[in-house]
This record gives structure tokens, sequence and C-alpha cells, in this order.
């Protein structure tokens, strides 16, 4: 059988990064992948790619501070101290060199670690990720992720358990909604349990205009996955991102909203495995 979302559901560790812990999910052995889950999100996430290529890779999937279980970072929780964080992360584990995934937010943290520490990415992946134009493109992405944190003033602990509120935030994330609802139940649960001091600093990096200049300066090999029907990364600005990595390759996943690892896990999973490999 393939394997699926819940295939691959190892116990989470923890590691001391500084004065906190890290919680992550560690599956498989091999050359090691780094996987770096976006807004509102948590390792959770990657259950199904830690599953599908966890017998060539020591695939692993931290929380990163303020998400899932790991507690926030003091203080401003801006992009910088999460890229920080996720290095000395790698540090912490003894990875001299890693391949690097990140999804949405997430996905500009790995541009920004990749770009400043170009000795330890050796393969760079960005899903779910756009950028901007010019200005007015840029203030677009903000104002996406801005009306996404309202949600933070309004979210209570028992929406979780109320299946018209997790599939109504869940209907802006996918193509199709899963059938399982499960997925849904546990998306949802990560995004009411996210710190909001680091929801509100992550959310307003995404137009982070340091962004572009830090695309052109990746040197790692680097595969961008975009999904046609992203209704939280607008799709037309990931061909830009694209043509600003000096080397890198854009493919889509058609019929596919924000969360390919999820609702496409064999093309997602496939198109990893043959870039990495």
């Amino acid at each position: 059988m393939r394997p699926t979302y819940l295939d691959a559901d190892p116990a989470p560790a923890q590691v001391m990064v500084g004065r906190k812990p890290i919680y992550y999910r560690r599956h498989g052995s091999g050359r090691p992948l780094l996987l770096l889950h976006g807004w509102g999100g948590s390792s959770r996430y990657w259950r199904g790619t830690l599953a599908a290529l966890s017998a060539n890779h020591d695939v692993i999937a931290p929380d990163l501070p303020g998400f899932g279980d790991s507690p926030p970072l003091d203080g401003h929780a801006n992009i910088h101290r999460v890229v920080d964080t996720v290095v000395a992360f790698a540090d912490k584990l003894g990875l001299a060199q890693f391949d690097l995934n990140g999804h949405s937010f997430s996905a500009s943290v790995a541009v920004y670690v990749a770009a400043h520490y170009p000795d330890l990415v050796r393969r760079l992946v960005l899903t779910s990720f756009s950028t901007f134009r010019n200005e007015p493109e840029r203030r677009f992405v903000l104002q996406v992720h801005k009306v996404l944190t309202l949600w933070m003033a309004l979210r209570r602990p028992w929406m979780a358990d109320r299946r018209m509120f997790y599939r109504a935030v869940s209907s802006r994330l996918f193509y199709r909604l899963p059938a399982d609802d499960q997925i849904l139940r546990e998306s949802f649960t990560d995004f009411l349990k996210m710190d909001k001091r680091t929801s509100l600093a992550s959310a307003g990096s995404v137009g982070d205009p340091e962004i572009n200049p830090a695309l052109r300066q990746i040197r790692a090999p680097t595969l961008i996955i975009g999904s046609r029907q992203d209704s939280i990364m607008p799709p037309g600005g990931t061909p830009v991102a694209a043509k600003l990595v000096p080397n890198s390759r854009l493919v889509w996943i058609e019929r596919c909203g924000h969360l390919p690892m999820i609702e496409r896990p064999d093309i997602y999973n496939r198109m990893l495995t043959e870039f990495l490999d």
C-alpha cells in the first residue's frame, strides 16, 4: 500500500535550542531532509512525506517556535529569528548539511537559510511559495495574510469540535476538501494552538521586501512546487520566484490547493523524490 498522511507518526522528540525546547518528528535513514511547516501548521502536516521518503532519507519535521508543541520565542518573533532557530536546531541534531523543504511562510524561512548559510543546504524545495513583481503585488500578498490573522481574534478552543468551523476554514486551503474529517480537525487544532504573537509576526513577514534579493543569492539547486488552485499564495507570483533563483526548476500540481503534501501526496512525494535523489 502507498504511504498516506497518517502512516508515519513517530512520537515527537525534543531538543533544547537556547532556553526553549523544539519538538520534532523524525523518521527514516539516509541523507537528512528538513521539512518546515507553514503558518498555522505543525510537523503533523508532513506525516505522509515522512512515510514516503523515509526509505532513503532521514526526514526531520520540527514544530517551529509558537506552532504545534513548541513554545514561542521570547520577544518579537520575526522571520530572521526563526531562521536562526532553524539553523541552531540543525546544529543541535548534528546536521552538517541537509536538504531543505519549506512550505508557505516557511518557504521564506528556507530561502533565507539557503541564501545566508549556503554551505548548509544541499538542495532546496519551496512549496506553495509566491513572491511579487512590484509594490502593489507585495501589498496584496500582505493583505491576504492579514485577513487570515483576523481569525486569531475570533478563534475559541471549542471550535475544534464544531464541524462547520473547521470545514469552513479548511475550504480556503484545499481545492477539494478531503473526505477524512480527522485531517481537517487536526489542521484546525494546529491553527487554534498557534501562539497569537507568533502568528501576527509571521503573517506580517510574508511581504518582506528583502525576500526577492535573497532569492537571487541562492546557489543550491532549487525545486519550486506550485499549486494551480492555491488561494493563499497567489500562483501568479510563483513563476516570478523561479526566475529570481539562479538554478531553479518550477513544477505545477493541477487541481490542488495550498497543502499539496496532504491533498495530492502521490504526485507531491514523487516530485520530491525525483528531485532529491
